[in-house]
């Protein structure tokens, strides 16, 4: 409405629709349009585990001075002081009082979970990821946020050169307004870090209406992103984490509360888990604004205050008395029902569709390829939507909106398409497909035969797509574009061809190039030049790709093996590697034991067995996707931090170390160097011929007395045994031996079901382990 509606850029009537929705008037002014379905508040069957106590009163006491922006209505604006106070605290208390246990989430070998996580993000990596994936889409980006430098396209350049006026003329005032953010509320009042945490991971469990869609973070991803945005609200790392803390209450006043959600309609918008019968105010279509009850007059003091502004109290005013929100009144062309879709998850964000939306001038610096692939905004911008239901296939857009893994065609973009409740989007791709008038011919329809020309549109690839796309996950060096293999399962037949004939009437602005200017081929050595059966051909060689194989020129190029083979001596490789980060350091052994780690960390973060990694991704693809291990027997040594300093002063933080770089000895072994607490750790970490590594730490002074503890963590699993002398067994299948059993602290149970052990580390000791699996 901000974006849009203020500015003339939708009809008023679309611009009452989306108010409508969005404070979920029919919640209770009734109406039978499906077009006005409300948006509904959170659910708060767990509000007293989710919520503050403290500041559910003060969001009741003042909704939009609590939470700028918020579509919640106060609704005891017309009470005095007094009454006010103790409807709040009859209500809290009720709230207070509404528990349930977090869901349990479940760790994975790709993905270790500590114990209490949530209490262990790292606002760094959390930092970042809030400025990659996807939030500032919506929300404001911080200002510490770093971002690559990448060249302004040309519309962007003549953005900055031209005054309002002539922007006003050449209709480009959208392109170059800045777009407004969703506010934050004051997190750290509102959320503990446990339950902002599982709020980011899975935000339909608390908020089904999709307006914050799942961007997919794993739980580790949201601890991080959650302990960034505690952090840059002020919050304290020590912060005491009980919700109900401040709340006294008794079951008279629990009573009282539950009464009160029932009365003040309340229930209408939010499932707090208990029957309450539910009340209605008069009927969207009988409302009279001028009634001195309507919260929509111009008074201080309303039963119900939505806080509006002028503008946006005319426009519900004007469509209200117009009969434009009546029943019958429904929108039913499927354009205007894709709009305001869009308009209400604010798609247009992200995505630009006919001209309409996508992002914000202003936003597009945080939108960023990996690498910086050369692809131009349209390698690090959301493609745009303008005749995507005549592109995609039902089935294709219905999992691309479900979040389906498989349909993560953009590798080289670090955002991350977001996943929708079904119930939210069921009709999109239906009204999508409507809209843009969705051929439904099949291919045989479109091309006609064209199995027999599977081989020669096999050839035709190697003219000009394999320059540019991957097939089924092969490439040549370099390429970025999307993977052309499975075209067939997600594109409908007959806007291939169109495309494929004519790309830039299509898509605007596309790079891809026509190989058929004009309808002509450029390749008149195959099928005669025949522009319609080379395109059949295309398509042929792609349904039937998997059974013939990639194009020549990329088997030709997988023929050439950059896998590393360490024979006579260690081998190093500074990589993105998949379970360790972007600062993976992986070290190669001829014996045939590996290991890498995380120099951001840092930490061992794992070992795996014979064959070591493949270099070719690290070395030619402009946006290195994580490697994996080529060996076996893969294994999480350490799924966080291992070492730990704890100043004597205990008013002040434990530190991790900083990672300063590694030493080659004689055999071309590195030793890893960590600066914390005023000493330097060296850490040497060696493979033996039995499949064994040997690990030794020692700490040297940095000129500056110790002054703290430092521990190193041994050992981190759900369940450790011991043989009853210096061997620690995980159920993980990791061993860990000590060679100094007086040097190991007492093993820490842990208030999940995961234990560690921890040794103390001083100038005078070295530590030698030696892990085995």
């Amino acid at each position: 409405m901000e974006r849009f509606g203020r500015h003339d850029e939708i009809d008023t009537v679309a611009t009452a629709r989306l108010l409508v929705t969005e404070l979920s008037c029919v919640a209770c002014h009734r109406s039978q349009r499906s077009d006005l379905k409300p948006k509904l508040g959170p659910n708060l069957t767990a509000a007293g585990t989710r919520l503050r106590a403290s500041w559910i009163k003060d969001f009741l006491h003042s909704p939009h001075e609590t939470k700028p922006g918020t579509t919640m209505p106060d609704l005891l604006s017309d009470l005095d002081e007094s009454e006010k106070t103790a409807a709040i605290d009859a209500i809290v208390a009720f709230l207070a009082s509404c528990q349930q246990p977090y869901p349990e989430l479940k760790a994975g070998g790709a993905n270790p979970l500590e114990d209490e996580f949530w209490n262990k993000g790292d606002p760094d990596r959390g930092g970042d990821l809030y400025h990659q994936v996807g939030c500032v889409a919506c929300h404001e980006p911080g200002e510490e946020g770093e971002v690559a430098s990448s060249q302004s396209s040309a519309i962007d350049r003549l953005l900055d050169e031209l005054d309002p006026e002539e922007l006003e003329d050449m209709g480009l005032a959208s392109a170059a307004r800045k777009v407004g953010s969703v506010p934050h509320p004051e997190l750290a009042n509102k959320y503990t870090r446990q339950s902002l945490t599982h709020f980011l991971h899975d935000p339909e469990h608390i908020r089904p209406s999709g307006r914050m869609p799942s961007l997919k973070l794993t739980p580790n991803e949201a601890a991080d992103i959650a302990e960034y945005l505690m952090q840059q609200n002020g919050a304290s790392p020590k912060r005491i984490d009980d919700p109900t803390r401040d709340v006294t209450s008794s079951e008279q006043l629990i009573k009282r509360g539950k009464q009160l959600f029932g009365s003040l309609r309340c229930a209408n918008c939010h499932d707090a888990g208990i029957e309450v019968q539910k009340s209605f105010a008069t009927e969207l279509q009988q409302l009279n604004v001028d009634s001195a009850n309507s919260c929509l007059q111009d008074r201080d003091y309303l039963a119900v205050d939505f806080d509006l502004d002028d503008f946006q109290t005319e426009v519900l005013v004007r469509s209200i008395q117009k009969g434009e929100l009546a029943e019958g009144e429904s929108i039913e062309k499927a354009n205007e029902l894709v709009q305001q879709s869009l308009l209400m998850l604010n798609c247009y964000a992200c995505h630009e569709r006919d001209q309409m939306g996508g992002v914000g001038r202003y936003r597009k610096p945080h939108f960023e390829a990996n690498s910086l692939a050369d692809l131009g905004d349209e390698g690090r911008l959301p493609p745009g939507l303008s005749g995507v239901g005549a592109k995609l296939t039902k089935d294709w857009l219905q999992k691309v909106l479900a979040g389906h893994p498989s349909t993560r065609l953009r590798p080289h973009m670090t955002i991350r398409m977001p996943k929708f409740p079904k119930t939210t989007v069921e009709a999109l791709v239906k009204n999508f497909e409507m809209a843009d008038e969705a051929s439904t011919q099949t291919d045989s329809d479109v091309f006609g035969e064209h199995k027999s020309l599977a081989e020669d549109g096999k050839q035709l690839t190697q003219i000009g797509c394999i320059q540019c796309h991957a097939f089924d996950g092969q490439a040549l060096p370099g390429v970025v574009g999307i993977d052309l293999g499975g075209v067939p399962n997600r594109i409908r037949p007959h806007w291939f061809r169109e495309f494929v004939l004519d790309p830039g009437a299509l898509k605007r602005g596309t790079r891809m190039p026509s190989f058929f200017p004009d309808g002509v081929s450029q390749s008149p050595h195959v099928l005669d030049g025949n522009a319609d059966q080379q395109v059949a051909a295309l398509w042929s060689y792609l349904k039937q790709s998997g059974r013939l194989g990639v194009p020549p020129k990329i088997a030709e190029a997988l023929a050439a093996s950059y896998e590393l083979k360490p024979e006579d001596h260690p081998m190093i490789l500074r990589t993105f590697m998949n379970g360790v980060g972007t600062h993976a350091i992986a070290v190669g052994f001829p014996e045939g034991v590996h290991f890498a780690i995380d120099a951001k960390t840092p930490r061992l973060a794992l070992a795996w067995k014979e064959d070591f990694v493949d270099a070719r991704s690290t070395w030619f693809e402009r946006f290195t996707p994580p490697i994996d291990p080529l060996g076996m027997d893969a294994v999480a040594v350490s799924p966080g931090a291992e070492f730990r300093f704890q100043p004597s002063d205990r008013s002040q933080e434990p530190s991790s170390p900083i990672f300063i770089g590694y030493r080659l000895d004689s055999k071309r072994i590195p030793t890893f160097r960590y600066r914390i607490g005023g000493t330097i750790v060296e850490d040497r970490i060696e493979a033996s011929r039995d499949g064994k590594l040997h690990r030794t730490i020692r700490v040297a002074s940095d000129g500056e007395p110790m002054d703290g503890e430092l521990k190193f963590r041994l050992m981190l699993d759900s369940r450790i045994e011991s043989d009853g002398s210096n061997r620690f067994m995980g159920a993980s299948g990791l061993s860990v031996t000590v060679a100094d059993e007086d040097a190991v602290g007492k093993r820490n149970k842990q208030t999940g079901d995961s234990e560690e052990i921890w040794v103390s580390l001083s100038e005078d000791r070295t530590l030698e382990i030696v892990y085995q699996w």
